[in-house]
Parts: C-alpha cells; sequence; structure tokens
C-alpha cells in the first residue's frame, strides 16, 4: 500500500497544486504536500486505503487556506468604517496610483533638490501639517503610540505626569497609558475619579518634578451621567516654562469642530499628536504638532532613529494632506463614506438587487442599519446605514459568512440576531459585483 504514495514531484505537476506555487510560494506548497503525505502513511498504517484524487484534493484544500492568509483586499461590510482589523482608512487608487508613478523608481526622501544637498525627511508632508493645523512645527512617527511614547520619554522621563482617572485608558493591542508611562521611565501621577476631574485636582498634585500634563481622548468609549472634565482651555492656565501640556488627540481631526480638532486642540496646547490611518484618511502614523522648539528637541532625540517612517508612508501623508490643504478631503475615501446619504447607499442596494439571480432574491432583504466610526474615532456617534440581510432555511448564519470570507475578494460581515448582514455605507461600486457573485453562488 505504502508504494502508492507518490512523489512530491509529481504531484507538484498537478495542476490545481501547481497554481498555488506563484501565489504562496514553492517552499508552502512543498511543505503543504509532505505534511499531507505523512498523513496518509498514517491513514495506510491503520488501515485506511489510498485515494490519490482526495489526497491532490486535500492538500489544494490547505494550500487555499494559506492563500487566504496573505494580505489582500477585502469588502467591508462590518458596519465599521475604521475597521482597525480591516487596515482602517482605505487609501483609494488615486493615492496608490500617485504612490506607483512615484516611488516606484528612486526618489527625494532625504535629498532637497532646491538646493541640491542632503535634505531631512517628511520636510513636506510636516509643513503641510504646519499650514493646514496652525501647527509651529510638525514631526511624522511610525504611530500615535510611538508619538505618546517618544513624547513622555523625551520630556518626563524620571520626572511626573499627570493624568485623569478618567484618561488611563486602554485601546486595542493592549496599550494601556500606565503601561506607557513605565516604559518611558515616567511617575504617572492620577487625579479625580474616574468619573469627575476638576482643573484643582491637577493644580493640587502639581509639585517640582511635575513635567506634563497629559489629556488622553477616550478612544473607545464615552462617559455620561454625573460627569466632569475640564476643558482644554482650563487645563491650560496651568502651563509653564517648565510644565507642558499635551494633548493625545488618538483619532484626531482636520474638519469636525469638535474635542477632536487639531487646530483648537493646538490654540492650548503645547503639544498635540493623533493618527495617520483614522480620521486623517491616510496610513498608519503618528503625527505630533505644536511648539517649534518642543518639536525642534523631539527631532534630534535618538529615538527618532527606531520610530521614524519610509519613503512611502511620508508620500501617502504628503498626497492626503494636499487634498485638505485644496479643500478637497471629501474625495479621500474615509471621508467619501462618511459624506454619503442614505440615497446614494439605497442606489448600491439596488444595483446589487439587479444583479441577483431571481432564485435566491427571496433571502435577501434589505435592512436599516447604522454604521460606527471605529478605530478610536467618536465613539459615541454613529452614521444612518442600509444593509442586506440573508437568510436561508436551513443554513447558519456561521456557514453563510464562511462561504462569504471564502470568496476570491473576501467579503465580510457580521452576524445579528442569528442573520449574516452585510452593511452597505462601506460597499465600493466596484464591489457590488462580488458581492452579488457570492450570494448567486450560495446553494439554498
Amino acid at each position: 500500500m505504502y508504494e502508492q504514495i507518490p512523489q512530491v514531484q509529481k504531484l507538484l505537476e498537478e495542476d490545481s497544486i501547481r497554481q498555488f506555487i506563484g501565489e504562496i510560494g514553492h517552499p508552502f506548497v512543498v511543505a503543504v504536500i509532505r505534511e499531507t503525505l505523512e498523513e496518509e502513511r498514517k491513514n495506510i498504517a491503520k488501515g485506511i486505503p489510498f485515494d490519490y484524487g482526495k489526497c491532490v484534493e486535500a492538500i489544494a484544500h490547505k494550500c487555499r487556506a494559506i492563500r487566504m492568509e496573505k494580505l489582500q483586499r477585502v469588502i467591508n461590510g462590518t458596519g465599521i468604517l475604521l475597521h482597525t482589523n480591516l487596515g482602517r482608512a482605505p487609501l483609494g487608487k488615486d493615492i496608490l496610483s500617485s504612490v506607483t508613478e512615484n516611488l516606484s523608481a528612486y526618489c527625494n526622501v532625504e535629498f532637497h533638490i532646491p538646493s541640491q544637498k542632503r535634505g531631512k525627511r517628511g520636510g513636506f508632508a510636516e509643513k503641510l501639517i504646519c499650514l493646514i493645523t496652525g501647527a509651529e512645527d510638525a514631526l511624522i512617527v511610525n504611530n500615535n503610540a510611538a508619538s505618546v511614547f517618544l513624547i513622555l520619554h523625551h520630556f518626563a522621563r524620571n520626572k511626573e505626569v499627570i493624568i485623569s482617572r478618567g484618561e488611563l485608558i486602554q485601546i486595542g493591542g493592549g496599550f494601556r497609558i500606565p503601561d506607557i508611562m513605565k516604559q518611558a521611565g515616567c511617575h504617572l501621577v492620577e487625579v479625580g475619579t474616574t468619573n469627575i476631574t476638576d482643573v484643582s485636582d491637577y493644580k493640587n498634585a502639581m509639585t517640582e518634578n511635575t513635567a506634563l500634563i497629559l489629556s488622553a481622548h477616550r478612544s473607545n468609549f464615552y462617559m455620561r451621567g454625573f460627569t466632569q472634565s475640564p476643558t482644554l482651555q482650563q487645563l491650560a492656565t496651568l502651563k509653564s516654562d517648565r510644565v507642558f501640556l499635551v494633548k493625545d488627540l488618538g483619532s484626531g481631526n482636520l474638519i469636525f469642530n469638535n474635542d477632536d480638532n487639531v487646530a483648537q486642540a493646538l490654540n492650548y496646547a503645547d503639544l498635540v499628536c493623533f493618527s495617520g490611518d483614522k480620521l486623517l484618511g491616510a496610513c498608519q502614523a503618528g503625527i505630533i504638532a505644536g511648539k517649534k522648539d518642543l518639536i525642534a528637541t523631539l527631532k534630534k532625540d535618538p529615538l527618532m532613529r527606531i520610530v521614524r517612517v519610509d519613503k512611502v508612508t511620508y508620500f501617502i501623508l504628503q498626497q492626503v494632506l494636499l487634498h485638505y490643504a485644496n479643500n478637497r478631503h471629501g474625495v479621500i475615501p474615509t471621508w467619501s463614506f462618511m459624506k454619503q446619504d442614505l440615497h446614494a447607499i439605497d442606489k448600491k442596494i439596488k444595483k446589487l438587487s439587479k444583479k441577483l439571480k431571481h432564485e435566491v432574491k427571496p433571502y435577501v432583504q434589505r435592512i436599516n442599519s447604522k454604521t460606527a466610526f471605529g478605530g478610536g474615532a467618536m465613539p459615541d456617534k454613529v452614521l444612518p446605514d442600509y444593509g442586506i440581510a440573508i437568510a436561508i432555511d436551513g443554513k447558519k448564519a456561521s456557514d453563510i459568512a464562511t462561504h462569504m470570507v471564502s470568496q476570491p475578494v473576501p467579503i465580510i460581515g457580521y452576524i445579528q440576531n442569528d442573520v449574516f448582514t452585510i452593511n452597505f455605507r462601506t460597499i465600493l461600486d466596484d464591489d457590488i459585483g462580488n458581492v452579488a457573485d457570492a450570494i448567486n453562488s450560495l446553494q439554498p
């Protein structure tokens, strides 16, 4: 029976297996074949006869599962606009086309073309941040956690940092403000209570060793009821030559006139930091904006070598910021999704309906829904939305979800009240055909 086990090379020549070499790599395919053949040997030892066709099918199935682990495009129907697991802000074709056009060869990431001398990274992008927000200077690092750490480590190592108990946040991935302060070498000073903190609490906690007052945005939650927090303007009255006020905006926006607005925060805080891939609508980055002298010392910190970003990040931020500078932020996908009215969303669902087979239409129902901002942006606000609920007698919602995520372009929805659901605010027009094909291929 063991002589029936084929050689690895023979299996590599099978069309259904060979196709995966270019997609997941020769070593992966060979490893899967060897793993499967070992399983077949164990089956033969148990008296289970070898079946060549089933062996080939098993190898192809495993390769297909590995291929799904690759970074790839997915369709977001989760009802979360800035979904951390799905890459947060989508970049859009125009940005990526400009990346290809400008960065497929060499670029002037550290070369100042006007002077023909070595230049500094991020120069133009950081100048745009200043022009748009009114900051004296700006600095770009690899994410907002790095922004917070760099500020704390540079200005408050072995010194006290005062923060409200109601802002000792933890966000996704286990990022905790107290842990970051400890790693940065700061002494955390908690003031107030979870729900009530007054400006006098900060003032009474200040000592000769106080370096910073940190105000942190409650990224993923909000508090209602009997609550009170001082405004940034009130906290600014406590600043001095040796005590700085730092605002971690988390998401940070350049448009909405609310507590997340970068320009407004810069009226009072010495330094403001925020993310690049949330409401800004760009890629992962941490942006620090504020006083010129403070930013200058941060740029000289040895840690900058660790937290600096690459040419792709600088370029994407530059292109996105140009849209803001030219008052064209509406073309940024994040803002385009936000600005959609319900009529436009309804049109997408009607377009989908026209592509569905007659026999599957009864299983698809339009529903009223809501989409959250996500990504630590405005946790107390949602956007009205429409979606579709797919329910088939005898088929579990989890089975439908598995079918949808197994498509050539995986479709990510959610299960609500035991029904698989797709929200349509974040569905692109180009995605509708893929969604229709996936639904049409469901077997009732």
